[in-house]
């Protein structure tokens, strides 16, 4: 039996999160009586964080865990990959409430790093434990770990987590997840899905928010009149537009999903959405103080609807002399039929965007990046860079008068 499945944000103090795993699986034999060495949890040391797919093993380990602990963070709150294993596992546990009508603490969130806020998946669910210091709603578990003076709280709590992981094993067989789950159509407890229009942020001024915008044609557009001479090679789209995947076979998942991996290793809560309604989108995202990049395949300059959306924003960066949306234009190295026409694709973006490629504001617009590594480096640079400009020039958005904000008041977990 896997008795849990650990949950983390990878990159917050991953040698802290590996003991933590240990001294709990250590814990959890001697509850369950097993012998050392018997595997109880997993612990996946592999990052989902540079876009690789779901490993089997995890896939599997999910599936059939009893418990599911997650080290809450801010990095584990903005990770995509984070929220779909919490989801994956509460709707198992829902399923077992709508079975037997029982509600087995299965799902257990520790305050790893705690974060602002918590979302009401979270915080409905905090763990509860008379052992643990008040210091623990401060700072964390990661904190009670490195402090010499709150080690007999810590191990205290593995004692009591251990016994309750066992426990409920004994007491309710979570159901298994279905075969066929395809993760990425999987939505993050965290993350709403991206509509039409801008999302708004819940405080006005957060400048943490950024949003992806990818100007690149579906697969069934690439028949379209301006592209019948050149029967462009259809390996590097999918059935939507944020499907464009130009490094392949190098690195097989779209470009958003990798750029909103990037986004989150650096702290930002990040979408994805296609063109429409682009500039009512930056609009709506100015006003919020959210940062819009584009990620622009050159080949969609050559088609009509992609070069009207880009023309319009070109237009409304025109009179900014620090712009705040970045133009991103992956061109694969290895992709020889883009690199055949360069000149004239290049002509082609030049002719749209001509003030930022003639009068340069060369760190918000990339153009010819040649390798997904050259990408990663690129966008952390101009994420850095839109975030200064907006802290610097943003939208300044003043409280209502007697409104109060107040801090969730964490009871330990």
């Amino acid at each position: 039996m896997l008795y849990f499945f650990l949950s983390y944000a990878r990159g917050d103090d991953d040698d802290s999160v590996q003991k933590f795993f240990h001294d709990l699986s250590k814990e959890v034999r001697v509850h369950a009586g097993l012998a050392a060495g018997e595997e109880v949890g997993f612990f996946d040391v592999h990052s989902l964080e540079v876009g690789a797919t779901w490993s089997p093993r995890l896939v599997e380990a999910l599936s059939r865990c009893q418990s599911f602990i997650a080290l809450v963070s801010p990095r584990y709150l903005l990770s995509e990959p984070c929220g779909r294993e919490w989801t994956i596992f509460a709707e198992r546990v829902r399923r077992y409430e709508r079975d037997v009508g029982v509600t087995p603490s299965a799902l257990l969130p520790l305050l790893w790093l705690p974060p602002p806020n918590l979302p009401d998946a979270v915080a409905a669910l905090q763990y509860q434990n008379d052992v643990l210091p008040e210091a623990y709603g401060r700072t964390g578990l990661r904190q009670l770990m490195r402090l010499q003076r709150h080690q007999d709280s810590y191990y205290d709590l593995i004692v009591e987590l251990a016994r309750q992981i066992v426990q409920t094993a004994g007491a309710h067989r979570v159901p298994t997840t279905g075969a066929g789950i395809d993760f990425k159509d999987v939505q993050s407890a965290f993350h709403p899905r991206a509509t039409g229009r801008a999302a708004v942020p819940r405080q006005p001024g957060h400048t943490q928010q950024v949003q992806f915008v990818v100007a690149a044609p579906a697969r069934g557009e690439l028949s379209a009149e301006e592209l019948a001479t050149i029967d462009r090679d259809s390996q590097y789209y999918g059935a939507t537009s944020v499907e464009w995947a130009p490094y392949r076979p190098t690195l097989p998942v779209p470009i958003a999903d990798y750029a909103r991996t990037v986004a989150e290793r650096r702290s930002f809560r990040a979408e994805v959405a296609g063109t429409a309604g682009l500039a009512q989108r930056i609009g709506d995202a100015r006003r919020g103080n959210q940062i819009v990049v584009l990620l622009v395949d050159v080949w969609s300059t050559m088609l009509n609807e992609y070069r009207q959306a880009l023309a319009e924003c070109n237009q409304l960066d025109q009179n900014s002399e620090e712009p705040v949306t970045a133009i991103m234009v992956p061109l694969n190295f290895d992709d020889l039929q883009g690199q055949r026409h360069r000149r004239q694709l290049t002509d082609s973006l030049r002719a749209i965007f001509y003030r930022r490629t003639v009068h340069g504001d060369d760190v918000m617009f990339r153009s010819s990046i040649l390798t997904h590594q050259a990408f990663d480096a690129d966008l952390q640079v101009v994420l850095e860079t839109a975030r200064n400009r907006v802290f610097t020039n943003g939208t300044v958005h003043n409280r209502p008068q007697g409104q109060a904000v107040r801090r969730p008041i964490l009871q330990g977990p």
